[in-house]
């Protein structure tokens, strides 16, 4: 763990500490808990409970991961560093918002919602309620924001330049850097049928009655988009997306925003998507924040069966030349992301078009082992993010062989490296004026601990 772990925890606002300063964990049996509640350490005017340790603890091991009494003790010094971080925060006036924690505490409820399955077992698990839970865990999550924007108010806006990756890379031992493994880029053809009418209407009937239990008060709007959205950016957020500018989602989307009354439910509407409910949360000028819920209509078995043949008949042409690929993907691609550059697939990860063979999925990745650039595949039947089936017709464009990282080709992975390491820089450097000026005092069981900073004299 220690420092280095927690900058990437703090920064990413990941999960890494998401049951930290819980004062309760799950026993060996469902509603069994202990309470821990004996003081571990003083950071300034912040107290480190052994509660805390032990949360922290159980989140690690939950995730497979066996700790050790050296990494208990990294885990004090993470929890002990966000404490300064959260006391500095006080003293410059920080603040965070109810909004805000209450939007993290549902993105995180979704997350444990989907860990363990239903509501149902979560609340077996932590002998909780929701409600219970929710109210729990307010003040520590306050904390937890609190730390992570201190810390962005430390760090401030870091961009390397390439001068600086350069230098990086030229002071960086050769066999140190990562060996980059062979990468292909590839274009698509892809072919979708068209969803009927009583498919429509089979899922709007069904959202429509989602959308009147929560309107109810019968099912609430993270459970309902946990269990049915299947939107996978909100998903396992309550459904929510938080400052959005207008402009940036589908016009339908925002139509129903801009119509709805702050707290209300829209009604069921249509987009490229599907078909959504949503609710308003936050709307100040052209800025909103809204929760909703997607379900798409399913593709129709037999009529992707039946496009089969389409596809046999185009790759037949293009395999006899009587048929150019960038013109056949304008002419006959359903998907308009691809058909619009060409078929040319772009890796959403860095905006690249090369795609490591372990990021494809199973049966890409197979296909493409065998192929040399500049083949045509036959026809293959997929599944999209939706679990939509399509047919697709690839073609290789390039193969990028296994290499040591270098600036020229892999210039993003050398630009957040050196930004991980100014950032640390600096929170280093910050750390070093603070800690002469903040009572610190750690006890036992820790007293002993050897830690990557000085905490005491």
């Amino acid at each position: 763990m220690g420092f280095n772990n927690l900058m990437r925890g703090l920064a990413t606002a990941g999960f890494a500490m998401l049951t930290v300063a819980t004062l309760a964990q799950p026993g060996a049996e469902a509603g069994n808990f202990e309470i821990l509640d004996a003081v571990v350490a003083v950071v300034g005017d912040g107290i480190v409970l052994e509660s805390e340790v032990e949360a922290q603890v159980f989140s690690e091991t939950a995730q497979g991961r066996t700790v050790t009494e050296t990494g208990r003790c990294e885990i004090l010094e993470d929890i002990l560093f966000s404490k300064l971080l959260v006391h500095q925060a006080k003293l410059d006036s920080l603040e965070i918002t109810d909004a805000e924690v209450m939007e993290e505490i549902e993105r995180r409820l979704a997350y444990y919602i989907r860990m363990f399955g239903t509501v149902e077992a979560f609340e077996a698990e932590y002998g909780q309620t929701v409600s219970q839970w929710k109210s729990e865990f307010q003040d520590p999550i306050r904390e937890q924001l609190l730390a992570g924007r201190m810390q962005a108010t430390i760090n401030g806006q870091v961009r390397a330049t390439p001068a600086e990756v350069q230098q990086f890379y030229e002071t960086t031992p050769q066999d140190s850097l990562p060996l980059i493994p062979e990468a292909v880029s590839y274009s698509e053809l892809v072919l979708q049928p068209a969803i009927t009418e009583s498919e429509k209407a089979e899922v709007r009937n069904k959202l429509d009655s989602i959308c009147t239990l929560v309107s109810l008060g019968k099912m609430s709007m993270t459970l309902a988009a946990s269990r049915f959205s299947e939107d996978p950016g909100s998903k396992y957020k309550g459904g929510c997306y938080e400052n959005i500018g207008r402009g940036q989602f589908v016009p339908e989307f925002e139509a129903a925003v801009f119509e709805t009354a702050i707290g209300d439910l829209s009604p069921v509407f249509e987009s490229d998507f599907g078909y959504h409910f949503l609710r308003v949360t936050d709307r100040r000028g052209e800025q909103f924040s809204a929760c909703h819920v997607l379900m798409s209509p399913k593709v129709d078995p037999v009529a992707l069966s039946e496009l089969g043949a389409v596809a046999d008949s185009i790759s037949a042409s293009l395999q006899n030349g009587s048929l150019d690929f960038r013109e056949a993907v304008l002419t006959h691609s359903t998907r308009e992301a691809t058909r619009n550059a060409d078929g040319v697939v772009v890796n959403p990860r860095d905006g690249s078009t090369h795609w490591g063979l372990d990021e494809l999925e199973p049966n890409i990745s197979l296909l493409f082992s065998t192929m040399e650039p500049g083949q045509i595949a036959a026809p293959v039947q997929l599944l999209d993010e939706d679990e939509q089936g399509y047919w697709a017709i690839l073609m290789l464009d390039a193969r990028h062989p296994a290499h040591r990282a270098n600036p020229l080709q892999d210039f993003s992975y050398f630009q957040n490296a050196v930004e991980s390491k100014i950032r640390n820089e600096q929170m280093m450097d910050w750390y070093n004026e603070r800690i002469e000026e903040i009572y610190v005092r750690i006890d036992e069981p820790y007293a002993g601990c050897e830690m990557s900073m000085k905490w005491r004299d």
